[in-house]
């Protein structure tokens, strides 16, 4: 069990890679099964049974060439998302070519061929695959078996993302690690640590050279001690790595504090001095020896935004009409219960700080509501009995649609703020402001929704330098498996 512990991380990744091999193996049955018998037709899976090893060999490797076998993870995982689907549209295209590279060339009939080189080369494996059948094969079905691998793929990814955060969260497989400084920076990243235990580190406490904090717990975590103690600290609690999240630090400190990180054995890593400003989109660039950082501007993505609109009114408009049945008994069920407006409105700011009003169902009683703090608690006396149910089921949200509809907000983006909290922005936070917000995202499915949102923005900066149709897909069916993980758990 000692030696699993270890070396867990090389051995999540060899099962993962058995895993997707039966995963796609399995897809490719179920999308011949699927195809036969929806289309009714009358085609054995030994005529595919070849054709299938080759689709599985080359969507594993593309997988690896796409990088999915790199112990790397992105907020709520969306990147690997992302990169399946980039990987099995490789696959596809890898596989459409080793077909035609393995088929057999009559001279007689391609004439132009001089001594067809390619599929010499390549015939022990042509006569292996035993693909003489390609003229049998159904391109229908070509396309139906990699839909069938995509979705399966992403399926088994989650369901192993859920069951890797589930281990990490009980410090299995998990990296112990220390944070060397005690100022806002390793506040922040220490906060990251722990909404996000799918990164595989287990923090054990901080590490401080000012004296005041000896013997003190920061979030719960004890400051172990000075960088003068960290050899025995690595014995002590088995540290493997240390981050060093103090800015502030001078370079000659910073320097010798790296010095005896690599003495001691330990892997580190440095949080830059200018980390604010790593919160936009950068490149690195060098003038000669001499390194820069220069941002990145994003470019003019016209066919996005337009589509991205397009969408949402095909959307808003949809859900309305089909709820409007349901919107009237809301309506009338919040009348019932309390007396006051059934709509509970207010003044958000949107896109460029442009104030709007935002509608939601009103779900607590008249008197409470305003500008307060949002009841974090189901128990919370505000809230009305049915504003309970609206909340947890999201009803409440439906009324939103309309500013979808007007173009004031948009299914997906960062979430709108009261222009109390938009006044203290600073810096980075501004950024969310570049966008129209939205009532789903990125934070909103995400284990830091317990805390406000202006404290975690880089969850809405993540969205807005990496804007796609395919993110926006990702979120909005993460948000229903959100809501109805929410809605079970009450």
């Amino acid at each position: 069990m000692n030696w699993l512990r270890r070396h867990f991380d090389s051995c999540f990744i060899v099962g993962q890679v058995w895993l997707d091999g039966i995963s796609v193996l399995f897809s490719c049955i179920l999308g011949h099964y699927a195809y036969v018998n929806f289309f009714h037709v009358d085609q054995s899976l030994g005529l595919y049974s070849r054709l299938f090893v080759v689709i599985t060999a080359i969507t594993l490797a593309s997988f690896w060439l796409s990088g999915l076998y790199r112990w790397r993870k992105s907020i709520l995982n969306v990147e690997e998302y992302r990169s399946i689907y980039k990987a099995t549209l490789l696959a596809f295209l890898l596989s459409c070519t080793a077909i035609f590279l393995l088929r057999e060339v009559a001279l007689d009939e391609k004439p132009w061929v001089p001594t067809h080189l390619i599929y010499r080369i390549l015939e022990p494996i042509h006569h292996l695959m035993e693909l003489d059948a390609v003229d049998r094969y159904s391109r229908v079905m070509f396309f139906l078996v990699f839909f069938v691998i995509f979705a399966v793929t992403v399926i088994q990814r989650a369901c192993m993302f859920s069951i890797l955060n589930w281990l990490h969260r009980n410090h299995f497989g998990s990296h112990n690690v220390a944070i060397y400084g005690t100022d806002a920076a390793a506040i922040r990243l220490e906060q990251k640590l722990r909404l996000f235990p799918t990164l595989g580190y287990r923090l054990v406490g901080f590490i401080s050279d000012d004296k005041s904090f000896e013997g003190v717990r920061l979030r719960d975590f004890p400051v172990l001690g000075t960088r003068d103690d960290i050899p025995q600290l690595k014995k002590d609690y088995q540290i493997d790595r240390v981050f060093v999240a103090s800015p502030e630090l001078e370079e000659s400190s910073l320097l010798e504090l790296c010095s005896l990180l690599e003495k001691s054995g330990l892997q580190y890593q440095v949080v830059p001095r200018l980390f604010h400003f790593f919160s936009r989109r950068i490149a690195i660039d060098n003038l000669d020896s001499v390194p820069l950082i220069t941002p990145v501007t994003d470019p003019v993505r016209p066919i996005y935004f337009m589509g991205k609109r397009i969408f949402d009114l095909l959307m808003a408009s949809l859900v309305l009409m089909l709820s409007l049945p349901l919107l009237g008994v809301i309506a009338v069920l919040i009348k019932r219960e309390s007396p006051g407006p059934i709509f509970f409105r207010q003044t958000r700011i949107g896109k460029g700080g442009k104030p709007f009003s935002m509608i939601k169902f009103r779900t607590m009683y008249a008197e409470h509501c305003g500008d307060n703090i949002s009841p974090d608690s189901k128990r919370d006396p505000r809230i009305t009995r049915f504003g309970r149910f609206l909340r947890s089921t999201s009803l409440d949200e439906l009324p939103q649609l309309w500013n979808v509809f007007r173009g004031k907000m948009t299914l997906v983006g960062p979430r709108p703020e009261m222009p109390f909290i938009v006044n203290t922005y600073e810096g980075a936070q501004t950024l969310r402001l570049a966008v129209k917000p939205g009532i789903t995202g990125l934070w909103q499915i995400s284990e830091a929704r317990r805390s406000p949102i202006h404290e975690n923005v880089d969850y809405d900066l993540y969205y807005i330098d990496n804007q796609s149709f395919f993110l926006d897909v990702v979120i909005l069916v993460l948000t229903v498996f959100a809501v109805f993980r929410v809605r079970t758990t009450h």
